[in-house]
């Protein structure tokens, strides 16, 4: 009882110490960093899942009939009158339409949402598109690599886009989840973003982006049919006519750009004087289109960490994408006419990626609101765009054009057994 009456008055002053340091400022200053700092490891779950919200229905019911609206409109009335052969004129307003019905929307969203979420919206919508602008030139390397002609490159265009639509739902939903079941997913991402905008200051413009001799791509030529040939209209199988005994196309013995336009059955059936059977092939504009998705798949990755990282909200994040990328599509036809204004736009892309990144890893210490994130974007892209045509004013001009290496497509240089029958001359493969 000695014993427990001593310990009892020893911890009066212990008691009355405790009292003091909780009443000074220097205990509440640290308690509250504690809590910030707390935030960096959350030791419980965060709030749970909800991709799909009851409330968000309307929302999700208005993006896709204003979505469905203009996709048909561009297609049946622009694409409709003008094709791959728009002037750069034409390309320009093309470009001006998507981004006057994106900020449309931006307004519906500022009606439904508020201001916070609007913003929201515009920082997703600068980040897919500064983040996917790069893939332009990807692309038009893909057409200069396939001679794609003008006529025929809106297809592949527009089913690479439906296909990067659906891609980008299935990245967005998995990212999502991840960001909510996994408290550490904000650290790896965060770091994920600041290493890869280090690492894009230190690569060089090249041709490795273009994925024709990548090994899916190669092993998927493999395992379909294919003819190294474009049909006159823009289409991706061909019926073909085959000798009955060897089963090889009867075909001129050089690789065509395109098919001659009275080519037939029946006419190669009179020229031939064989017994044929017909078959069906894909084209090489089924090529173009494999090797636009597969980019879009490789190139996905960082633009969509950065969104997800940025926008919690399923739907603002999709959305954003999603006009992001049929504004980059309009976008291209003028590319040739741009470049001069994405010189530097690689900084921009890897300032853009640093601050996201370091802004996810510290976003329990530092609270950064929506406003300021999307200005910040916003002044970045400004300043690249300044900056490259200061700079491509001043700057020595070389010989852009030596950069489009002369290429044997994976087809004619027999990597695919349906179609290595067919000899490549240089004379027959120009662009048209």
């Amino acid at each position: 009882m000695k014993f427990l009456g001593a310990v009892e008055a020893l911890s009066v002053p212990g008691r009355e110490a405790l009292q003091l340091l909780n009443q000074s400022n220097v205990f509440h200053v640290a308690e509250d960093a504690a809590i910030r700092l707390q935030g960096l490891m959350p030791p419980q779950p965060e709030q749970p899942v909800t991709l799909f919200r009851h409330e968000d229905l309307v929302d999700w019911v208005v993006f896709s009939i204003t979505f469905l609206v203009l996709v048909v409109f561009d297609n049946l009335v622009l694409f409709g009158k003008y094709g791959g052969n728009m002037s750069f004129s034409k390309a320009l307003a093309y470009s001006v339409f998507w981004l006057v019905c994106a900020g449309g929307f931006n307004g519906y969203i500022f009606w439904s949402r508020g201001a916070e979420a609007a913003f929201d919206w515009g920082t997703g919508y600068m980040l897919e598109w500064m983040l996917s602008v790069d893939n332009l030139f990807v692309f038009r390397s893909i057409f200069l690599i396939f001679h794609t002609p003008n006529s025929h490159k809106h297809k592949p265009l527009f089913w690479g886009i439906c296909g990067a639509i659906v891609f980008r739902m299935i990245f967005f939903v998995v990212g999502e989840v991840m960001m909510h079941a996994f408290w550490a997913t904000h650290f790896f991402l965060g770091f994920f973003l600041m290493y890869t905008g280090y690492k894009i200051l230190g690569v060089e413009d090249d041709d490795e982006d273009v994925p024709s001799q990548n090994p899916v791509f190669l092993w998927i030529i493999k395992k379909i049919k294919l003819i190294d040939a474009y049909s006159p209209e823009p289409r991706f199988v061909l019926k073909v006519a085959l000798d009955a005994k060897t089963e090889e196309p009867v075909l001129p013995d050089w690789t065509p750009q395109m098919m001659p336009k009275d080519y037939n059955p029946e006419v190669a059936d009179v020229m031939q004087g064989r017994e044929l059977i017909y078959r069906t092939y894909a084209t090489r504009l089924m090529l173009v289109v494999l090797c636009l998705e597969l980019t879009d798949v490789i190139f996905a990755v960082d633009s969509i960490s950065a969104i997800v990282a940025q926008i919690p909200d399923l739907f603002l994040a999709y959305t954003a994408c999603v006009f992001a990328m049929l504004g980059l599509r309009a976008t291209f036809f003028a590319v040739d006419e741009l470049v001069k204004l994405f010189t530097l736009l690689p900084y921009a892309v890897s300032v853009i990626l640093i601050f996201i990144g370091a802004k996810l890893v510290l976003r329990g210490v530092i609270h950064i609101p929506a406003q300021v994130v999307c200005m910040t974007l916003f002044t970045v892209l400004l300043v690249s765009i300044l900056a490259s045509v200061v700079y491509d004013r001043f700057r020595p001009k070389d010989d852009e054009e030596g950069k489009a290496k002369d290429y044997i497509s994976p087809l004619a240089a027999g990597n695919c057994g349906n179609a290595s029958f067919f000899p490549q001359k240089a004379e027959d493969t120009d662009a048209s």
